[in-house]
């Protein structure tokens, strides 16, 4: 039986573990409903083969460990396996997880995505040095008089600023993506 366990607190506890990335998923029925709260303080976060992440406070033994669980509730098909699953962090003892990886990234693939979603694939997979406005909105849908936009999107910015790309030209010269040094 794996269990998540904080403050002395068994939070879930399952034999039904999936594992993506390293991480334990728990059925989410087999939490304990008081230990967990949807967080409206810690943004969702968006990952270009699970989906986007929305997070939940932890509690037990009267503290509160925000945003310390986190779940995909509608996960791309690629990471399926998720659905209806929770996962635990920043403190929280998984006891008896299956070693290994698990379910890892598989081959990259645009899958169907649009808008600043694809965006954030291309600053990621992208080798190119330089990647022309053109060449965005090919992929990405996004036409150049809305990429400026697209680029504030809190995600774009994260995926920009991990993998070292920024939103190049303006004031009249054509936009494109940089890779920075």
């Amino acid at each position: 039986m794996v269990k998540a366990v904080w403050n002395g607190i068994t939070i879930a506890e399952s034999d039904d573990i999936v594992v993506v990335e390293g991480n334990a998923y728990f059925p989410m029925g087999s939490v304990k409903q008081e230990c967990i709260a949807e967080d409206a303080e810690t943004r969702a976060t968006y990952c270009h083969w699970k989906g986007i992440a929305t997070y939940f406070n932890v509690r037990a033994g009267g503290e509160t460990n925000a945003g310390a669980a986190w779940r995909y509730a509608e996960p791309y098909p690629q990471s399926a396996v998720i659905r209806d699953r929770i996962a635990f962090w920043n403190g929280i003892e998984v006891i008896g997880k299956p070693e290994g990886a698990g379910l890892i990234e598989g081959e990259p693939s645009l899958d169907g995505k649009t808008g600043w979603e694809a965006l954030c694939w291309i600053i990621k997979f992208s080798d190119d040095p330089v990647i022309s406005a053109g060449e965005v909105e090919k992929a990405t849908g996004i036409a150049e008089s809305e990429l400026a936009e697209a680029w504030q999107v809190y995600d774009v910015q994260r995926y920009a600023s991990h993998y070292k790309r920024r939103l190049a030209g303006g004031n009249g010269a054509p936009l494109r993506l940089e890779k920075i040094d």
